[in-house]
């Protein structure tokens, strides 16, 4: 049997300071903060907080 598909997600910002990583594969989950924030390592190693509506499955 083959191996399954390995789920990734991406960052699309909603604009503001974050819109320069539009696109970027996530590589880590944090923690979420009082503000419903999480945060998130991308592949590059950019640590950054964003909301869940932000972060995309592909």
């Amino acid at each position: 049997m083959g191996r399954s598909p390995e789920l990734k997600w991406v960052l699309r910002p909603a604009g503001g300071d974050l819109a320069e990583h539009a696109g970027k594969e996530i590589y880590a989950f944090g923690d979420t903060d009082p503000a419903g924030r999480v945060e998130v390592t991308l592949t590059d190693g950019t640590r950054v907080r964003v909301r869940r509506s932000e972060l995309i499955p592909c």
